[in-house]
C-alpha cells in the first residue's frame, strides 16, 4: 500500500482545495512541516509576524475560495488568533495549521518552551474552540487522515513527532465535501410559493445584496434573480465590488441604515418588501438605526429563508469612482475608508473587487490582508492592479507587510489617509482627546526601510485637485511599481455615512450605560 507523511497528506489536501500558497512564521515545532510544503507543489510564503500572516491567508481567501497558513504553538498562534476571529465572524474559511510539541512530551507533561509551565498543553487548542468550527490536534496515525478530511477548513494542530510519521494515502482519491446538501423540496416549494404571493401583492419591492452573498458565492443567482424582477437593488458596505453595479440600470446605492444617503434609505425602508440576500448586521450596516419592518422582509440567509417573520430551513469628498478599473483589487481598511470607498459608484465599469472586514473591523487588518488578495489574484491571472486603501492609525499596526507586499513584486498602490489620529473614534467621542491621535511616521520612507532594492514612488497629496490630477497621470495608473500616496485630510473630516453611524454609535453608548 503506497504511503506518505502526515504533513504531505495535510498540505495535498490543502492543495487539492485550491490553494497554491501558504503564509506563515516559522518556529520550531512546525519547521519539519514546512519542509513538506515544497513536497506537494505548494509556495511558501513567510511573513513578518503571525498576525500579518492571518490577515494574509484571510485576504487570499477571499479572492481564492480558501486559505492557509502556519504558525507555532504557544505565541505563534496567540498572536494569530485576532486574525482567526475576524475569519470565524466573517465565515472567511481558512485553515490554520499549529506546529505542536512531541506527542512523548505532551504525553509527560515535560515543561516545554511556549507552554505555560505547567505540564498542559490544551490550553490553547481550547481557546480557539470559540472562534473556530471545528479542531483537532493530530496525536494518533491511525485517525490522522480522518481527522485531516473532517476538520478542513479549520484548526489543525501537528505534534512536531506527526508530521513525518507515514500513513496510508489511498484516501486521496476519496474526494472532500466542499458543498451543502439540497433543499428539501417540500420546504423549498412552499418558501417560493410565498415569495411569489407577496411579490405580486406587495408595492415597490427592493432587493438588497448583503456580504453573506458574495462570501456564500451566491452572486449569479443575485445577479438573475435582479435580472428576472427588473426592480431596483442595493448593495451594503460589505458586498461593495462583489455584484455588477450596471445590472438593468436599477442600482440604488449603498444601504446602511441611517448611515446611508437619505434618497437609499426611504427607498428600502419604505418599500413593502425587501428580499434581503445574505444580510449580516454589523456596525457598518447601520446596526443602531435600521428601520425594517420583519412583515417587509424576505430575508435569505445561508441556511434558512425568514419570509415575513416566518422561518424557513431552506463618498470620500473627491470620488475616487472613476479612478477604480476592471481587474482592480481594491482593500479597504476598517474606518472612513471603510465607509468611503463604499460609497465610490462603480457604475461605469464591472469586474473591480472590493474587500473590507466589517463585521469584526479589526484595524491593521486591510494591510495584511492586502498581501493575501494580492497573492491570490495574481496566481488566478484575475488582478490588473492592486489597490489598498488605509488610515494611518491602522498601518501603523501591520506595517511590516510592506517587505512583503515589494519583496514579491505585487506592484502595490497604497492610499494612506493622513488624518492627524483616528478619525472614527474622535466622531463617536474624544475629538479633542489625546488618547486619539498617533504617532507621526515619516511615510514616504516606508519603502526605503522595508525594500530599499525595489522600485518604489512617493506622491504627497494635500488638495482636492492634486488628487484629480494624480488619479489621472497615465504614469500613475499603470502601477509598474510598488506606490505610496500620503493623503493629508483635516482631522474632522470624513464622509458623511461615517458620522452619521459614529453619532449613532455615540447615542446607542450613551443610552446603554
Amino acid at each position: 500500500m503506497a504511503q506518505l507523511k502526515i504533513g504531505q497528506y495535510l498540505f495535498t489536501r490543502i492543495k487539492q482545495l485550491g490553494v497554491q500558497t501558504v503564509f506563515g512564521v516559522p518556529g520550531d515545532y512546525e519547521l519539519v512541516i514546512l519542509d513538506m510544503v515544497p513536497d506537494v507543489g505548494l509556495t511558501w510564503r513567510g511573513n513578518p509576524n503571525e498576525l500579518i500572516a492571518g490577515y494574509a491567508a484571510d485576504g487570499y481567501a477571499r479572492v481564492n475560495g480558501v486559505g492557509a497558513f502556519v504558525t507555532t504553538f504557544g505565541p505563534g498562534e496567540l498572536s494569530a488568533y485576532c486574525a482567526v476571529a475576524g475569519q470565524f465572524a466573517e465565515y472567511v474559511p481558512v485553515i490554520h495549521i499549529v506546529g505542536y510539541p512531541s506527542t512523548v512530551a505532551m504525553k509527560n507533561k515535560t515543561i516545554m518552551h511556549h507552554s505555560l509551565g505547567n505540564g498542559e498543553f490544551g490550553m490553547y487548542h481550547e481557546m480557539t474552540k470559540h472562534i473556530t468550527v471545528a479542531t483537532t490536534v493530530l496525536d494518533d496515525v491511525n485517525t490522522a487522515a480522518s481527522e485531516i478530511d473532517r476538520v478542513l477548513n479549520v484548526y489543525i494542530g501537528v505534534p512536531v513527532d506527526m508530521g513525518p510519521k507515514l500513513i496510508p494515502s489511498d484516501t486521496l482519491q476519496t474526494r472532500l465535501i466542499t458543498s451543502l446538501p439540497l433543499n428539501d423540496d417540500a420546504a423549498e416549494s412552499q418558501a417560493v410559493s410565498k415569495i411569489i404571493s407577496l411579490l405580486k401583492s406587495r408595492k415597490d419591492p427592493v432587493i438588497v445584496v448583503d456580504g453573506s452573498a458574495v462570501r456564500n458565492n451566491v452572486i449569479e443567482e443575485s445577479t438573475a434573480l435582479i435580472e428576472l424582477l427588473n426592480i431596483p437593488y442595493f448593495i451594503t458596505a460589505m458586498s461593495k465590488g462583489g455584484i455588477s453595479e450596471r445590472i438593468n440600470g436599477k442600482f440604488g446605492g449603498v444601504y446602511g441604515g441611517g448611515a446611508s444617503v437619505e434618497e437609499v434609505r426611504l427607498a428600502v425602508e419604505k418599500s413593502e418588501l425587501v428580499l434581503f440576500i445574505g444580510g449580516c448586521l454589523s456596525f457598518y450596516r447601520g446596526e443602531f438605526t435600521e428601520d425594517l419592518k420583519p412583515e417587509n422582509l424576505i430575508d435569505f440567509q445561508r441556511f434558512f429563508v425568514n419570509i415575513a417573520g416566518e422561518k424557513y430551513n431552506v463618498s470620500l469628498k473627491y470620488s475616487m469612482g472613476p479612478y477604480f478599473k476592471a481587474g482592480d483589487f481594491v482593500i479597504a481598511e476598517t474606518g472612513t475608508s471603510s465607509y468611503g470607498i463604499p460609497a465610490s459608484p462603480l457604475t461605469h465599469t464591472d469586474g473591480v473587487r472590493m474587500y473590507n472586514q466589517t463585521i469584526f473591523g479589526s484595524i491593521g487588518y486591510a494591510t495584511g490582508a492586502a498581501l493575501g488578495s494580492f497573492v491570490a489574484g495574481k496566481e488566478d491571472g484575475s488582478i490588473k492592479r492592486a489597490i489598498l486603501v488605509t488610515g494611518e492609525g491602522s498601518l501603523q499596526l501591520t506595517v511590516q507587510t510592506f517587505s512583503d507586499l515589494l519583496r514579491h513584486g505585487l506592484n502595490s498602490t497604497i492610499f494612506i489617509l493622513n488624518n492627524d489620529g483616528y478619525t472614527v473614534e474622535r466622531l463617536i467621542h474624544g475629538m479633542e482627546a489625546s488618547y486619539n491621535k498617533v504617532p507621526d511616521w515619516a511615510y514616504s520612507k516606508l519603502c526605503d526601510a522595508f525594500g530599499p532594492s525595489f522600485p518604489s514612488r512617493y506622491y504627497r497629496v494635500a488638495t482636492g485637485n492634486e488628487l484629480v490630477k494624480l488619479l489621472n497621470d497615465p504614469t500613475f495608473n499603470a502601477a509598474d511599481c510598488t506606490q505610496v500616496v500620503e493623503l493629508f485630510l483635516d482631522k474632522h473630516d470624513a464622509p458623511l455615512s461615517v458620522k452619521l453611524a459614529t453619532a449613532a454609535v455615540e447615542e446607542f453608548n450613551k443610552r446603554n450605560t
